[in-house]
């Protein structure tokens, strides 16, 4: 996975052949390992997942194992990897209701047997369609999206209409999750969970007040300083489709002047979840003042795995939280990267980056990224914003070069 994030963030329109004599020549470092239980911001051992140690890093990013009753679970980088333990702490407390006295009453009063059950309550979707299509009157919105953005959204229609897709955001809320995650063992979960709670009679309120302290203990994946039609990115995960979702960022894209054929191409990148993109352009709805923006949805449009585009959403976030202090004008791209115009003339990146080593690779492309600045503004210097930390020889190097690296740069969320 993190090959893709590689290849985002450091594969230059290749200039390397340029560049990569005087970099190899350069003194090198092979990046660095961490003991997991050192590693701020992150619990090492959870109620079903295990950080394994040591973890290891690639120049850029730390790259972590987990190990899990569902299998090893690979993680790139912190942010990735705090979102991923949020999922598995949410994950553990579903399992608490569905093993609850609350969840097998409710399958006994709709006729099911809580010991077969496993979450496919859709038996007879003709029938059930028929009988519920009386009520279909408030759901004209709702529909009219879906049918918009048939087939390029994540909503089963058939679940939509039977109340399931409302009753999996009403759960994914309460324990602060992504809705649509990409995490299969959460996903499953969240199916068995809300078919019950549509079709089963669940009581989703009771179900969750049986376990004690299982909603609302969860850090949410969801918050964002960001809002998206002036509504919060919660609220969009909570009572919006994802077709309707889709529908307000295509309009939001349209107006930041992104063209048709890149806003096609952005909405239908399925390495995003509905959440990521609405959060990612809730971002740079927030930076009106700030020219170029298409430049950097054309970056993340060519985001070819989960972990290159969660990088990008969290790039668009901390780029938004940094853009008026900075004094950012124009957002352009250095080999693949987008960085930010000052009025100060200097060249400015923020980036969800772990742990900068100064590796042949790193060096390579660093070179390539002063490359470009020098040939797009003559004499200005730049500045690398990470949130993590950069070893001392690629600070000293880097400098040399004309960057300033500043360490710890506040999270996106």
């Amino acid at each position: 996975m993190f090959m893709s994030v590689a290849r985002a963030l450091l594969c230059a329109p290749m200039i390397v052949a340029l560049n990569a004599e005087g970099a190899l020549a350069q003194k090198v470092e092979a990046p660095p390992s961490y003991n997991a239980a050192q590693i701020r911001g992150i619990d090492r051992v959870g109620a079903n997942y295990t950080v394994q140690t040591p973890v290891r890093s690639d120049g850029l990013m730390r790259n972590y194992v987990l190990t899990t009753p569902y299998g090893n679970v690979h993680v790139t980088g912190d942010a990735m990897l705090k979102m991923r333990l949020n999922e598995f702490v949410a994950l553990s407390l579903m399992e608490k209701v569905s093993g609850s006295d609350t969840f097998a009453k409710s399958l006994v009063e709709a006729g099911l047997n809580p010991l077969k059950y496993t979450g496919r309550l859709i038996t007879n979707p003709i029938g059930t369609v028929q009988s519920t299509l009386g009520g279909i009157g408030a759901m004209f919105g709702r529909i009219g999206s879906g049918l918009n953005n048939a087939g390029k959204t994540q909503d089963d229609p058939l679940a939509g209409l039977l109340g399931v897709t409302q009753e999996r955001r009403t759960i994914a809320a309460a324990y602060g999750v992504d809705p649509y995650t990409d995490f299969l063992p959460l996903d499953a979960k969240l199916k068995q969970l809300s078919e019950a709670a549509a079709l089963g009679g669940l009581a989703v309120s009771g179900a969750l007040l049986a376990v004690p302290g299982a909603a609302g203990i969860v850090v949410s994946n969801l918050s964002t300083a960001n809002r998206l039609d002036n509504i919060s990115i919660s609220e969009l995960a909570r009572q919006y489709t994802a077709a309707q979702i889709l529908d307000i960022n295509r309009a939001r894209l349209t107006a930041m002047g992104v063209a048709p054929e890149l806003n096609a191409a952005i909405l239908a990148n399925r390495n995003y979840t509905p959440i990521d993109m609405a959060a990612m352009v809730a971002a740079l709805d927030s930076m009106k003042d700030v020219a170029g923006r298409p430049v950097f949805i054309d970056r993340a449009a060519a985001a070819d795995s989960r972990a290159t585009a969660f990088f990008m959403r969290q790039q668009a976030e901390l780029m938004a939280k940094e853009a008026r202090p900075r004094g950012y004008t124009q957002i352009v791209a250095l080999g693949g990267l987008p960085f930010a115009l000052g009025r100060d003339g200097r060249i400015i990146t923020v980036a969800p980056i772990d742990a900068l080593s100064w590796t042949s690779d790193t060096s390579v492309r660093f070179g390539n990224f002063t490359t470009e600045r020098n040939a797009l503004a003559p004499r200005t210097t730049g500045e690398l914003r990470i949130t993590g930390t950069a070893t001392a020889l690629a600070k000293k190097q880097l400098k040399s070069e004309g960057w300033n690296v500043m360490e710890g740069a506040a999270p996106a969320r």
